[in-house]
């Protein structure tokens, strides 16, 4: 049995701005201002801008070749398993952190109602034993949404959509109509932080997190009715209208922002409430009766990113198994044909998760590093396939494929390196158990899995290179502070420049690389054709 493509352009549009606007807006205007100051509304401008460049590859790519859970993909063609796995192991898991980050949104904004469902843990909201409940209880409904079929999961992403649309729009317009401080914008400097605090919130303030919803875009190509069209106008349109409403939300996010308040400066900014920014300043401005309608919000928005972010999940561990980088037992299909199995996996380890982490900035900021590496890898797979395959239709198709590629390549690169030495390291230690898990199957599959160690010599090379210059840079926690704010542009500059150059070097065999290639374009074909009788 095959995934159906039932999901029309609409479908996919509503789907990738639900799972753009999650916990992202509810939290990240908070963090941001506070690390950023009011130069915070220029650092979603430039997030956005540097999503929309990235996300370009994507959807050329993908509407080559719409398949679910694309992502892990597209690598294979150009670098073989062992990078096509190790991107897939790490978005896979990005995916499904998003599932207990929104959860996780849901209760501690309930948590203003209900008490017993947060504790204050050395200045951090972390979960009671009842929370821990409610976490389990919600991430199962999340669960039965998604196996009602695609096509349902799509329709309920819709009505939840427009909630979420409504809400943050209105918003706007009461706060810059209630409560308009202007002098906020300079009062303590318009960045106060400078340069490297306005860059660390791109990647830790939330921006990362709120704007890569265009993600299950990509990983739904596989049910989408006309990928060619839609997933171009999905991971564009998703982006465009959500970068106004954040860049709009944050405007007035200053502005409403009492300027006592601001006594000690944007980095000790406190209010009552800020548990739930927006909510608690809607009170304090002397709106709650709106508070009421945010805190209810809270409730709606982070709980329809978390049904996307779910199926994307799903859909990529199925890709996942298909390319043989997963059990078999993932391409198993309910008769409504949805991915069952890596749903029960995705719910099995959000629970985990919710043990591992202690709150929703310590999710965010792993999930942030997780996507930008995984970013940082499909414009790569981009520039050596248009240049050793410049002949493969291309439905959707970039302009001057280098200079794109590379610079996509660099954003995603500093977006990366602005989360920090101390986010990292970890993300590191996920590297190294996918690694030995990859080995293993290896190990117990021979006849069937071709690691293709030689191709991947560019990643291996970009991931200590990038270590080393994360270790004596200065971002994040343990970082030593040895190449100073700016020459760190420099030689991420030159890492991505040496890593593109073996990338091309270092690949499959174009014999390889072109029975790769046909297989896929001939079951989709064949998708299509099933579709069509």
């Amino acid at each position: 049995m095959e995934l159906k493509r039932g999901i029309s352009t609409w479908g996919i549009l509503f789907a990738s701005v639900s799972a753009t606007i999650g916990s992202g807006w509810l939290f990240g205007s908070l963090y941001t201002a506070k690390m950023a100051g009011p130069a915070a509304i220029l650092a979603w401008f430039i997030g956005a801008v540097a999503i929309i460049i990235v996300a370009m590859c994507f959807a050329e790519l993908s509407t080559m070749f719409p398949v679910s859970g694309g992502l892990s993909a597209f690598p294979l063609f150009t670098h073989g398993t062992t990078i096509s796995f190790i991107l897939g192991w790490v978005s896979w898991l990005a995916f499904i952190v998003i599932v207990p980050i929104e959860v996780l949104a849901v209760i501690q904004y309930a948590a203003t109602f209900i008490p017993s469902l947060m504790q204050k843990v050395a200045d951090s909201d972390q979960l009671t034993p009842s929370g821990y409940i409610v976490a389990f209880f919600l991430t199962g409904i999340l669960l039965l949404i998604n196996i009602t079929s695609a096509r349902i999961m799509s329709k309920t992403s819709f009505y939840i959509t427009i909630w979420k649309l409504l809400v943050p729009c209105l918003l706007i317009i009461l706060f810059l109509y209630k409560s308009h401080h202007f002098e906020n914008l300079t009062s303590h400097g318009f960045a106060p932080n400078g340069m490297q605090g306005l860059f660390a919130s791109l990647s830790v303030g939330g921006i990362i997190l709120a704007y890569n919803g265009f993600q299950p875009g990509v990983a739904l190509a596989g049910e989408t009715k006309n990928p060619q069209r839609s997933i171009p106008i999905a991971i564009v349109g998703s982006m465009v209208i959500c970068m106004f409403i954040y860049c709009f939300l944050q405007f007035a996010f200053i502005l409403a922002v009492p300027p006592e308040n601001l006594a000690n400066g944007w980095s000790a900014l406190t209010f009552a409430g800020q548990e739930g920014p927006f909510a608690g300043l809607a009170i304090i401005i002397g709106l709650a009766w709106f508070g009421i309608i945010l805190y209810s919000d809270a409730l709606i928005s982070p709980f329809g990113s978390g049904v996307i972010f779910m199926a994307a999940s799903a859909r990529a561990s199925y890709s996942m198994s298909k390319s043989k980088l997963m059990p078999h037992f993932f391409q198993l299909l309910s008769k409504n044909a949805v991915p069952i199995p890596g749903l029960l996996v995705t719910f099995i380890l959000s629970l985990v998760i919710f043990v591992c982490f202690d709150n929703w900035q310590e999710m965010a900021s792993f999930y942030a590093a997780a996507i930008c590496l995984c970013n940082a890898v499909i414009p790569v797979t981009l520039f050596v396939m248009r240049k050793d395959f410049p002949n493969l239709p291309r439905p959707f198709k970039i302009f001057s494929y280098k200079i794109f590629s590379m610079l996509a390549f660099y954003i995603s690169n500093m977006l990366f390196y602005w989360c920090g030495w101390h986010i990292i390291w970890k993300l590191d230690i996920v590297i190294l158990i996918g690694i030995v898990m990859l080995a293993t199957m290896n190990y117990f599959n021979k006849s069937q899995l071709s690691i293709d160690l030689k191709a991947s010599i560019w990643l291996a090379f970009y991931l200590i290179a990038f270590n080393i210059v994360s270790y004596l840079g200065s971002y994040g926690i343990g970082a030593l502070n040895i190449i100073a704010n700016g020459y760190d542009f420099v030689w991420i500059a030159v890492i991505s420049s040496i890593s593109v150059l073996l990338a091309s070097k270092y690949k499959l065999a174009n014999v390889k690389a072109e029975k790769l290639i046909q297989e896929t374009l001939e079951s989709i074909e064949n998708e299509k054709t099933k579709l069509s009788t």
